[in-house]
């Protein structure tokens, strides 16, 4: 029985290492996502994100990655998905558990993902979807490129990727003939219009649509975080501190003096620096921002009274024992 089993388990080892839908790549450039080959867009993969490739047809790849999304953005579960993209807008996809991670891919709403593991308010999802072949880069190990070999033996297959490439309008800056119009997917949502005079960095093209970088200044006040929750003031955090805990806000407060934390501030570590400020707008409202070190001397310059614009992340709604809400400061610039 023992041996027969050892036999099986050499078996099974055998298969998954000349499989080559295991290969493990990564993209070359950003490309449009799609649920099926040729079908409706589900989202966009970044250049240089980690994928396992698998089948290929016609001049489509199916890739699957996976990497980590704001838990509070899913939904229930959608056709064979354990669960959705929930709201109107995208969903990113971040290496890591945390704002900061790179970003991955965007997911559009509604776009259904398998579920892996949870950490904190993070969720590790898993999904499929098909991107053109051309995009792929090289495969991410030894191992893995002898398991991919086999498909590369004939000679026609590693001349038409250079080929397909170089269709990609990548390099030089392009600009609009005349006014155009911005959409977040390839007949997707319209997001803005451009002037003649806009400078586009063209990064990738499917179906007589091409996928722009776009530098452009916009007004401060103007700005709001993606993750942030519009019209949410300090009553409201007041009210619910463990429902708003974890919230990304963007506000306009008053500066009042940069302060480090006593024994008193029991959800602040000893001596963590924080903003003590007013608002946010008109309200009076007395607000903790905890300041990370690298906003450390940022914060240090502004004097009393000064007027500024923070994103921050709600730590606590109502602290003790004063019950002013604690936030994590993300960014802070003046008014």
């Amino acid at each position: 029985m023992h041996i027969r089993r050892l036999c099986r388990a050499i078996l099974l080892c055998a298969i998954a290492a000349v499989s080559p839908a295991a290969a493990q790549r990564s993209l070359s450039a950003g490309a449009i996502a799609r649920g099926t080959p040729s079908g409706p867009s589900v989202g966009a993969v970044s250049a240089g994100a980690p994928i396992v490739v698998g089948a290929t047809k016609g001049g489509e790849t199916q890739i699957t990655i996976e990497g980590w999304v704001d838990g509070s953005r899913l939904g229930g579960g959608k056709d064979n998905f354990t669960a959705s993209v929930n709201g109107k807008r995208a969903l990113r996809v971040r290496a890591t558990p945390s704002k900061k991670g790179k970003m991955l891919a965007e997911l559009h709403a509604g776009v259904g993902v398998s579920t892996v593991e949870q950490k904190g308010n993070w969720t590790l999802v898993k999904r499929s979807m098909w991107v053109p072949t051309a995009v792929l880069g090289k495969v991410a190990s030894k191992g893995e490129a002898k398991a991919a070999a086999p498909a590369a033996a004939p000679a026609a297959a590693p001349a038409a990727a250079p080929a397909a490439a170089a269709k990609l309008p990548t390099g030089a800056a392009m600009h609009p003939g005349k006014s155009a119009r911005l959409f977040i997917a390839p007949n997707g949502d319209a997001i803005g219009d451009l002037g003649t005079k806009a400078s586009l960095e063209p990064i990738a093209r499917d179906r007589g649509w091409v996928k722009v970088r776009l530098e452009a200044w916009v007004n401060e006040r103007d700005l709001t975080t993606m993750d942030s929750v519009p019209g949410l003031t300090a009553a409201d955090l007041h009210a619910d501190p463990a429902g708003t805990r974890g919230r990304t806000v963007r506000w306009e407060v008053q500066v009042l003096s940069l302060q480090t934390a006593d024994p008193l501030r029991r959800e602040m570590a000893r001596d963590e620096p924080y903003l003590l400020a007013r608002g946010p707008g008109r309200e009076s409202a007395l607000l903790y921002l905890a300041v990370p070190p690298s906003l450390a001397a940022v914060a240090a310059a502004f004097p009393p009274l000064t007027t500024v614009i923070i994103s921050a992340t709600v730590r606590s709604g109502k602290s003790e024992p004063s019950g002013a809400p604690i936030l994590d400061l993300l960014s802070i610039t003046k008014r």
